[in-house]
């Protein structure tokens, strides 16, 4: 289930961060522990000259043609290929900024919660998991955080380079990807930033029961890019303060809002699957993880806002609904491949998800929260 509460705070944030292959090394080499101490001197800045935005796989060229059998969606643009926008902006920084609040404990509902903003990274035609080592193969994805995430990527690639646009910089160098939205004219919509939960308390899964170092690598999928109709209670469409629908609704103004919650339950082992989705389950109420799935991960949801313009949403779509009529949004999936420096979630893990505490977005202790540079 997707938490229905998104905070003023949170929906106006507004978050580009970055680093660098140097303070990876420095982060892990410190360890959890001393992260801490050092988080609460102030903020701590760090950037590397050698590392460069890269561009997406995709770039900013305009035209780049739908892979073959990306099916309907290229008819729907009537046979020509979308214009595929220029990459986001990330830097090479990473660290802390001072926090004026101390973290809620206990939170008001008994869960433990992080949350941190991701900005547009990128589009490309690109699934490092489903697709691997296959450039071009997929639908048109949207991106955030690690600008390099291409069809290549994995875990140790993507913790070992790249610029990032989270929270945190290359403190978390994570890939978060899903199908583009397409506007009535087959232009793909930028999105505004993309809140990424972090939590506890659900899916039957007590704050003390997740697991305290977040994996590496780790490849999950949620969603079903095949699905034609509504999907079960883990995909929601919204316009944000309006009911959730299970498809894109007719948004005439403020912000459109999608909602995607991934599967809690890890079985501890495999950071993917032949299917990519056998290695994860979701918790059940009232019972918990279940014992062939008895590692529980943070709740992990996308909470992803697009800006509607003057002429609402009317005849948006997914580039991947390849059903004919009704209204898009039916196949909204997500993947996502974990590349957080470990003694970084370490942290987080620690003072906002494994107790019931409620940490304001980026927040990792009392006095310090990651840093966010968009202005």
């Amino acid at each position: 289930m997707i938490s229905s509460s998104t905070s003023a705070s949170e929906s106006r944030v507004q978050a580009r961060t970055s680093g660098s292959e140097q303070a990876r090394r420095w982060g892990r080499a410190i360890g959890a522990a001393t992260a801490v101490a050092l988080f609460g001197v102030g903020a701590m800045w760090q950037s590397s000259a050698g590392s460069a935005p890269r561009r997406a796989s995709s770039g900013s060229d305009i035209g780049v043609a739908d892979p073959p059998h990306a099916g309907m969606h290229a008819i729907r643009n009537g046979g020509k290929p979308y214009r595929v926008p220029a990459p986001g902006v990330g830097t090479s920084k990473f660290g802390t900024q001072p926090e004026p609040k101390p973290i809620m404990r206990p939170s008001n509902d008994g869960t433990g919660n992080f949350r941190v903003t991701c900005q547009y990274s990128h589009m490309n035609y690109d699934d490092a998991i489903v697709y691997p080592g296959q450039p071009g193969a997929a639908h048109l994805h949207t991106y955030f955080g690690n600008l390099s995430a291409d069809a290549s990527s994995t875990g140790t690639s993507l913790l070992a380079a790249g610029n990032s646009t989270c929270d945190g910089g290359i403190w978390n160098r994570s890939a978060y990807w899903v199908p583009s939205v397409i506007d009535a004219n087959g232009t793909p919509v930028i999105p505004e930033y993309n809140m990424v939960y972090y939590k506890s308390g659900y899916q039957g899964i007590a704050p003390g029961k997740v697991v305290t170092t977040l994996p590496v690598g780790l490849k999950m999928l949620a969603g079903d890019m095949k699905a034609t109709g509504p999907q079960a209670d883990n995909v929601h469409w919204s316009c944000v303060g309006q009911p959730r629908q299970a498809y894109i609704p007719s948004c005439s103004g403020g912000e459109l809002l999608a909602e995607i919650a991934f599967p809690q339950c890890w079985d501890g082992v495999n950071l993917d699957s032949a299917d990519h989705r056998s290695h994860l389950a979701y918790g059940t109420w009232g019972v918990g993880c279940p014992a062939t799935h008895p590692l529980a991960l943070p709740a992990i949801s996308y909470n992803i806002h697009y800006k509607v313009p003057p002429n609402g949403t009317n005849g948006w779509r997914l580039s991947s609904d390849m059903y004919a009529g009704g209204p898009g949004g039916y196949s909204m999936h997500a993947d996502f491949i974990t590349a957080w420096d470990p003694a970084i979630s370490k942290v987080w893990l620690a003072n906002c998800v494994n107790q019931n505490a409620d940490c304001n977005v980026g927040q990792m202790t009392d006095t310090t929260r990651l840093i966010f540079g968009v202005k």
